[in-house]
């Protein structure tokens, strides 16, 4: 009888040891449930409120307490800075306008549920992809939300567009706008590069990653180190991030006034970035062909960029290695600078991160996971910095998305709701 009982207990603690493994790898219920509960408890224990998963983090030891800081007046670049933040104090996410002196203009108010009103599809109404109109209005998109979006100064929807449109919002130099589209998931393998018209959200053209891109090219391999035959999965057939080969967070456009830096270019050429795979790479939009590409020696990047000087930016997140940090790559002889190193400026945010050449030299640079925007200079000196101070305390600082400069006159007239 014991050895019955015995093996019942055996096989009883076999089985809620197999059925633990299978919630923590597939996550099916109640694993949703079980992070949740963690979640809430850690933000309690820390904040003594419950707040959503890495929206306020530590500040760093060296951030000013201020909310906008500026280090050397003179290096001041003039102009409006936009920061989109978690907004601790409303419990949203915003979008908030600055000008040079930091004197706060205007506010927009992201409400994710007058976007979509079943919720995102996702679980997440973080934005992340970001650009700032002439009239006052914001374009907005969500990595695990549904839906891209045109926000009037009001913090009125102009229009909405379903779809999972991410990471990317990029300017083409006819007006349209370039983003990434995945299908069911920012990290699914089935990817489109998506042209729309801002006035109203219409795609003009999509370009599929694996379709038009990838299945196509007879050196596959060698650029996007994926074999010709691999069997790439749709969104509904795959259970989860294991299956994230791609992730794309990027488009930048070559511009005519550049194209002649950069030999061997077209204006209208797209600079892509694939995170997982430490890519990036520059495609022909008409004919479909990489022109060129490099796997690192970055690390999980982000936002490489076009550059005046015939290179590529590229912020590298340096993830896991506890510095991030902005290098450039000269395409043409694969020759690798990092003008900041050498500078008092130290910042890391495992993911996300962007970053803009501004027009004296200075380097604006968003870190989301230290809740700040940095401006340096040409040699790595700490110009200014805004640090999205918690309500709760001063202690910590909320998320920051994105953030961009605009020149002085790049309105038509300043943001501001009459309503």
């Amino acid at each position: 009888m014991w050895l019955f009982r015995a093996s019942i207990a055996f096989l009883l603690a076999l089985a809620i040891f197999v059925y633990g493994f299978a919630v923590a790898w597939y996550g099916i219920a109640p694993h949703g449930t079980i992070i949740e509960m963690v979640t809430v408890t850690k933000s309690l224990l820390k904040f003594g409120a419950v707040v959503p998963k890495n929206l306020l983090v530590d500040s760093p030891d060296d951030s000013s307490r201020e909310q906008f800081f500026i280090h050397v007046p003179e290096l001041m670049v003039e102009g409006y800075y936009a920061f989109l933040v978690w907004d601790d104090h409303n419990g949203r996410n915003s979008a908030w306008l600055y000008n040079h002196h930091g004197e706060h203009l205007h506010t927009w108010a992201l409400d994710y549920d007058a976007l979509d009103s079943d919720g995102p599809l996702n679980g997440d109404d973080g934005p992340h992809g970001f650009n700032v109109l002439r009239d006052g209005s914001i374009i907005v998109n969500f990595d695990r939300g549904d839906v891209l979006a045109r926000i009037d100064s009001c913090s009125k929807p102009a229009w909405t567009k379903q779809g999972v449109y991410h990471h990317s919002l990029q300017e083409a130099e006819d007006g349209s706008y370039w983003t990434w589209r995945g299908e069911g998931s920012a990290y699914s393998q089935y990817q489109y590069l998506e042209n729309f018209d801002p006035e109203n959200g219409a795609t003009i053209r999509a370009i599929g990653l694996v379709e038009d891109v990838i299945q196509k090219m007879d050196a596959a391999s060698s650029v996007f180190l994926i074999r010709p035959d691999f069997q790439f999965q749709r969104f509904e057939k795959y259970p989860g991030a294991q299956h994230d080969i791609f992730h794309p967070n990027d488009i930048d456009v070559l511009y005519s006034d550049l194209a002649p830096m950069f030999p061997g270019l077209d204006a209208g050429d797209l600079l892509i970035s694939l995170k997982a795979m430490n890519l990036i790479a520059i495609l022909d939009p008409n004919d479909l062909v990489v022109k060129w590409s490099s796997n690192g020696p970055w690390r999980k990047q982000h936002d490489p960029d076009f550059t005046s000087d015939g290179k590529i930016s590229v912020y590298n997140n340096n993830s896991g290695l506890g510095r991030s940090e902005i290098i450039k790559i000269d395409p043409g002889t694969g020759e690798i600078t990092n003008d900041l190193f050498d500078g008092e400026l130290r910042f890391y945010s495992e993911a996300m991160g962007k970053h803009q050449y501004l027009p004296n030299g200075n380097v604006l640079i968003v870190v989301p996971e230290e809740g700040r925007v940095l401006v340096a200079s040409s040699r790595g000196q700490k110009v200014m910095e805004f640090n999205n101070i918690s309500a709760k305390s001063a202690k910590y600082n909320g998320h920051v998305k994105n953030g961009l400069w605009m020149p002085m006159g790049y309105f038509e007239h300043l943001p501001e709701c009459l309503q």
